[in-house]
């Protein structure tokens, strides 16, 4: 009977995963001037709301609290 078992032991495999959650991003919310109207946008930066103001030609305005 301890053949069996050592048997078994040595045939066994055992597998470890790692799973890290890291949390998303916060987006920032900025508020931009489209011609007289107010748009509220949504990017992964300061640097990218910025940069979207220009590529869009919106004026950029300021980021929004939340």
């Amino acid at each position: 009977m301890a053949d069996r078992s050592r048997l078994a032991t040595e045939r066994m495999s055992v597998s470890v995963v790692r799973v890290d959650r890291r949390p998303k991003p916060q987006r920032v919310k900025f508020l931009a001037l489209e011609g007289p109207m107010v748009v509220m946008i949504e990017a992964d930066s300061a640097d990218d709301a910025v940069a979207i103001c220009a590529d869009a030609g919106l004026e950029f305005v300021c980021l929004c609290d939340d």
